[in-house]
């Protein structure tokens, strides 16, 4: 049985391809944005604030903008991001857990909904597939604590990548399916969504998405 695997999302400096924002907006694709200038991106292009995941950095401010203008995901990495994020939030907020990040169980105001990793080199199909690993990893041991996570999430490549190889990024996501299938099984886990997105908003031919 293969995974459900998605890739609908794009980071919002491919806002700026008018083609891009249009389609994001029509279709309902989800934007990450990561700082101040992603958060204008968002607004200038019309992107609804449910469309968004904002990545949380060091500029607590800015997460305090995101949660200003509505935006419900959030990806978080370190203890001190989501202590800021929890103080400053209006209602229950949905957290991707980065690699690096704490595991927690959530709270009145927080709820993990899924983890979260970088991939660095998205070349290597095998970076690809130790990501996934690891996060189903990370998924067994908030299992075993009570709490099953039902997605993951990795990041990587550019919007070239994976709205224009597509013989490139059907490989990776074939990896990935099968890395995650074998993990699960060997921990016992439900299989959870997999959504694949772009890190970068390189575009090399200048394509647009159909």
């Amino acid at each position: 049985m293969t995974l459900a695997i998605a890739v609908h999302s794009l980071p919002a400096a491919a806002l700026t391809d008018p083609t891009l924002a249009d389609w994001a907006r029509a279709h309902s694709v989800s934007v990450t944005a990561h700082d101040d200038r992603d958060l204008d991106l968002m607004r200038r292009h019309r992107i609804r604030p449910f469309q968004v995941v904002y990545r949380c950095g060091p500029d607590s401010a800015v997460t305090r903008r995101a949660v200003g203008l509505g935006v419900r995901r959030f990806i978080v990495g370190t203890a001190h991001q989501i202590a800021r994020l929890d103080e400053c939030a209006d209602g229950t907020k949905y957290l991707y857990l980065d690699d690096r990040a704490p595991l927690m169980l959530g709270d009145r105001h927080l709820k993990v909904i899924g983890l979260h990793a970088d991939v660095a080199d998205a070349a290597a199909t095998d970076e690809w597939a130790a990501a996934a690993v690891g996060l189903v990893r990370r998924a067994a041991v908030l299992q075993a604590c009570g709490s099953t996570v039902k997605r993951i999430a990795l990041s990587g490549g550019s919007t070239g990548l994976w709205l224009d190889d597509h013989r490139r990024a059907a490989t990776i996501v074939d990896v990935v399916d099968q890395a995650v299938c074998q993990e699960c099984d060997r921990s016992h886990l439900p299989r959870p969504v997999v959504t694949m997105t772009p890190l970068t908003a390189d575009r090399g031919d200048g394509a647009h998405p159909a």
